[in-house]
């Protein structure tokens, strides 16, 4: 007898841990199942990135199930050890009034708690207070539940009820921690996306070892087989066992999808380097800094053997919706990330999507929270690592490129495609000790530098003080570049420059009282626009400048046509290599536009960025449609680059040439569809607002 009680104990735990791990391989089977309908990549045909989704996401769900199973099985096992394993229903059916049913209660609610926010932070990096609250919330309901059993089982006086407290009690133990987590997901996504396979089976494995229990131990009061957990605890191990293969065996059939349907026909390296808020005038990439020094050596350097675009113009002043455009070809609208809680669409394809499905091995290293999985930037990314996304005051560029020396260390054989992102030059500007520009300003601004008393005491600024923010300013760029010059470096050991496509492109600008505020984010001035665009192709040994307007979106289609990639044709036709003919002569394009939008419709008022704008660029012109303010202005670059003087009135047949290709190209923007909206918790928010957002 005592010997079926501690097989029968033992086999609990076992039960609890695989039951959680077959709910977590269901979990990550339909949840790629639903990745992949959203990203459409059955339409697109692109079979090796759906095998890679549904690999992946199997094995995180499966990972995540049995390490949050085993700390079920901690707690179960826990408890069992508390009972000495004697499992009995008589002695289970007494409980009630012993020590052993708060030892249950306490096991299960301290450690399943503990590892509902441990595997939150595993998954995430990190564990918002709403997280806490559910995980505290799940402990609570716990208690209650059982407190409900303990009541019930003290008024029992008949077999068939106590069998019904621990016929309950086991059926609890194996569904209630997988049930937790489900929950979890429901609160974190909403009803609409509620796992109901994942759920129905924690719901069935429930029911079955209820019925089970519930018979063997009416049978053991009566006198019976004392050995009755042994049975419902081997039907839960060999239960979820069987449900874990069957999650496997999918991945596997999944698995046949397998082989790239795009190919390559000059499978270059690619490496696109993303500075965040950097305006072109504040590089020495187009001549002194703002405050004539030279700023950016190093992209200097690379700049002497490549094609220098000299009117790139970013597609929004602010990053998700411009480095969005930069990465899938398409205008903020169009792909989706647009307002303050957006996200790229699922179904738009970016770039490392179709280099993946080519074979290429994409690696992304960012530090911004803009540029993380929540706004949809990981989509195509074998490797993404956002963890230098840690806020304004946190000096990242060293640790970045750190993180892209490593991976291109371990990119292997495939072709590689890299993306680095680089933070510091953002608000809020930190002075960089081998830098001594920013050292001699001493005044009160020096101990209140902080973004939002900067915007709304602006007025108070005086021209040695907005020097000195220019200054750090230009000590942070400095500092970046001389961090791309360390990932330039390795490149360039790595021995395979001459099978490598640099491209180097900023998000947009930064204001310094150019026209009376700071930042960025709410207008479409040139400070904000205009971004630097160095384009290297391999082998090329000679600079070369094109003074035409270029928009940053056509990053995308350059990349596809540099390494022949058979996808996206239109996209192609619009790339920058395009610019330059044979023997390296710009190639001239009178129709050249450049169209840039800000529309943030989630902002609140009192924020003051509840903008909508829209401009077009268009040889020397440039129109500004605010919509906001209900005002169109026009702008000569050529004899007024600061936009001081509007010339709407005075050039009125060039309001009336522009003006309607704007509006048209706006009503289209607008018909593209709301923005696709996300949840921030108040962690990301706060982020947000420090950063000026």
């Amino acid at each position: 007898m005592g010997a079926a009680r501690t097989r029968g104990s033992s086999l609990f735990p076992l039960a609890g841990a695989l039951v959680c791990g077959g709910v977590g391989t269901l979990s990550g089977l339909f949840a790629s199942r639903a990745r992949l309908a959203a990203q459409d990549y059955e339409t697109l045909g692109f079979e090796r990135s759906a095998f890679l989704l549904m690999r992946d996401g199997l094995h995180a769900g499966t990972v995540r199930g049995l390490w949050f199973g085993a700390f079920v099985a901690a707690a179960l096992g826990l408890a069992v050890g508390l009972t000495r394993g004697d499992l009995t229903a008589a002695r289970v059916a007494r409980w009630p009034a012993s020590r052993l049913w708060t030892a249950w209660a306490s096991a299960l609610a301290s450690v399943g708690t503990s590892a509902m926010l441990i595997a939150i932070e595993r998954e995430r990096e990190w564990v918002a207070a709403g997280d806490i609250v559910h995980a505290i919330g799940a402990a609570v309901a716990l208690w209650l539940v059982l407190e409900c059993l303990g009541r019930f089982a003290r008024k029992a006086e008949s077999h068939s009820a106590r069998a019904t407290v621990v016929a309950s009690l086991a059926g609890l133990s194996l569904a209630f921690p997988a049930l937790t987590w489900l929950a979890r997901d429901v609160l974190a996504l909403g009803p609409a996306r509620l796992p109901i396979v994942p759920t129905a089976l924690a719901l069935t494995v429930a029911a079955i070892v209820f019925v089970w229990v519930r018979a063997r131990a009416a049978a053991q009061l009566a006198g019976g087989d004392p050995s009755f957990v042994a049975g419902p605890a081997g039907v839960g191990a060999i239960g979820g066992g069987v449900l874990v293969a069957l999650g496997l065996n999918f991945g596997v059939l999944e698995g046949a999808l397998g082989a790239p349907t795009l190919s390559a026909s000059q499978p270059l390296d690619v490496v696109v380097i993303g500075i965040d808020t950097l305006r072109a005038d504040a590089t020495s990439l187009y001549g002194p800094s703002l405050h004539g020094r030279d700023t950016t050596p190093n992209l200097r350097k690379l700049a002497e053997r490549g094609v220098l675009f000299e009117n790139a113009v970013a597609q929004a002043p602010w990053t998700m919706p411009s480095f969005g455009a930069i990465l899938t070809g398409r205008y903020p609208h169009e792909h989706g990330g647009f307002s303050l809680s957006g996200a790229l669409r699922e179904s738009e394809v970016l770039l490392p999507e179709a280099l993946l499905e080519a074979g290429y091995s994409t690696r992304g290293v960012v530090s911004h929270t803009y540029l993380g999985a929540t706004h949809g930037f990981t989509q195509g990314y074998e490797h993404y690592d956002a963890s230098n996304a840690l806020g304004h005051r946190a000096i990242t560029s060293k640790s970045v490129t750190d993180l892209a020396i490593g991976s291109l260390q371990d990119a292997g054989d495939k072709p590689l495609f890299l993306f680095t992102h680089y933070f510091d030059a953002h608000y809020e500007y930190m002075d960089q000790p081998d830098w001594s520009w920013a050292d001699d300003y001493k005044g009160w601004l020096r101990n209140e530098n902080d973004y939002e008393n900067l915007i709304k005491n602006r007025q108070m600024v005086n021209a040695a003080e907005n020097r000195w923010l220019v200054d750090l300013y230009e000590e942070e760029i400095a500092y970046v570049d001389r961090e791309i010059g360390r990932l330039l470096d390795a490149l360039e050991k790595r021995g395979k420059l001459d099978r490598t496509l640099i491209v180097v492109v900023a998000d947009h600008g930064e204001e310094f009282l150019d026209h009376d505020s700071y930042g960025h984010t709410t207008t479409l001035w040139q400070e904000q626009l205009h971004v630097p665009l160095l384009v290297v192709p391999p082998g090329r040994t000679t600079p070369a400048r094109v003074k035409g307007i270029v928009e940053t979106r056509t990053v995308f289609g350059t990349v596809l046509d540099a390494v022949g990639l058979d996808f996206a044709d239109a996209a192609r036709k619009r790339s920058l290599l395009h610019k330059l003919d044979a023997e390296g002569n710009e190639v001239v394009d009178p129709q050249a536009k450049a169209f840039s939008i800000l529309w943030l419709p989630d902002a609140q008022v009192a924020w003051g960025k509840r903008m909508r704008i829209s401009s077009l660029r268009e040889g020397r012109w440039k129109l500004i449609r605010h919509y906001t303010w209900e005002k169109t202005l026009l702008f000569d670059l050529e004899s007024d680059p600061d936009e001081k003087h509007d010339l709407a009135e005075s050039e009125p047949e060039r309001v009336k040439a522009m003006l309607p290709l704007l509006e048209a190209w706006t009503t289209e923007q607008d018909n593209r569809g709301a923005a696709r909206k996300v949840t921030l918790d108040k962690d990301e928010l706060r982020k947000l607002k420090e950063l000026g957002y």
